[in-house]
């Protein structure tokens, strides 16, 4: 068996090397929202409390899935960085997209300092389409030329979108963009990812479920027509702090599992409380989803689901 994790939404807090100037137009308005509102809703002692419990847990591999910041500031970037040490996480045992909130500012976008901290973990097994970031993050474009990256581990092939752009004061929207959906659909149909279990990350939704346009991926719908068209076998995200679950149609009808997990920090109710999902692979095909949240009574991490997410593919003789 193949097990998953699967984090997002930390929203690691960290200042280290702050200056004034970095905290002009946008940051500005995101700062005091951290000092008013973020700080009270994701606490970092959460994110030690989940790091116990996925070394516990153990899986083989890591997939989170962007927000590791608030204000795309080095500090947080760098804590991220830190929690992901502490759990024993290689670049080879994690993969990590960007969220909107690591995207906050142009200028961070366009000098791809994403990349270049989390570019190991971005690191492209198949060559022709993308090839991920691996750890130069150039940088100088729109942030995007490096996704979609695939990489390739045990029967699974994890194909990083990058859903971000720098969308102003308010905006929370994102955006795959054409030539990136135009990767993705070569790439899910390369002969050594079609034959993997075809697993997509990405940070917005798929398929609208909280807010308006200002918050959702403006083109959900082209990404809904190349998954119709090229397949894939579950799309993981995140961006909505809260567990959800939709599908995409696939080809020939064949249903594909669209599922959100909540906030990794979270400090609000049982139902939406800090969480992460572990997804169990068998070699018959099964995947198996386990939600794993933080218990406040006992400030430990606890299974609160288990949900078969598809059956096992017919053996020879059965149709």
């Amino acid at each position: 068996m193949f097990r998953l994790a699967h984090v997002t939404d930390p929203h690691f807090h960290g200042f280290d090397g702050l200056t004034l100037g970095a905290l002009a137009g946008k940051r500005a308005i995101g700062l005091v929202n951290l000092a008013v509102n973020r700080r009270r809703h994701h606490k970092t002692e959460l994110l030690a409390a989940l790091g116990e419990d996925l070394r516990a847990e153990a899986p083989d591999h890591l997939a989170l899935t962007g927000d590791l910041s608030n204000l795309s500031l080095d500090g947080e970037w760098r804590a991220a960085l830190r929690w992901l040490e502490q759990q024993g996480a290689a670049s080879a045992t994690a993969t990590v997209i960007p969220g909107n909130h690591d995207a906050y500012v142009a200028e961070v976008v366009r000098a791809g300092t994403f990349e270049k901290l989390f570019g190991r973990f971005q690191t492209g097994d198949v060559d022709g389409v993308a090839n991920g970031a691996g750890g130069n993050g150039a940088g100088g474009g729109d942030g995007r030329e490096h996704y979609p990256f695939v990489r390739l581990r045990g029967p699974l092939a994890l194909i990083g979108v990058n859903s971000c752009v720098a969308t102003g004061a308010l905006g929370a929207w994102g955006e795959v963009g054409s030539e990136q959906l135009a990767r993705l659909e070569a790439l899910l149909g390369h002969p050594e990812v079609a034959r993997r279990i075809r697993v997509v990350l990405i940070h917005h939704p798929p398929v609208m479920h909280k807010g308006g346009e200002a918050r959702n991926l403006k083109d959900r719908d082209a990404l809904a027509a190349v998954l119709a068209r090229a397949g894939a076998d579950i799309v993981l995200h995140g961006h909505d702090h809260r567990d959800e679950r939709a599908d995409l149609a696939g080809p020939g009808g064949r249903r594909i599992p669209i599922i959100g997990a909540g906030s990794a920090s979270y400090a609000g109710g049982p139902e939406n409380r800090a969480r992460y999902n572990i997804y169990e692979l068998d070699e018959t095909g099964r995947i198996t989803l386990v939600t794993r949240a933080h218990d406040e009574a006992t400030d430990r991490f606890k299974e609160v689901r288990r949900e078969d997410l598809r059956s096992p593919l017919p053996s020879a003789g059965e149709g």
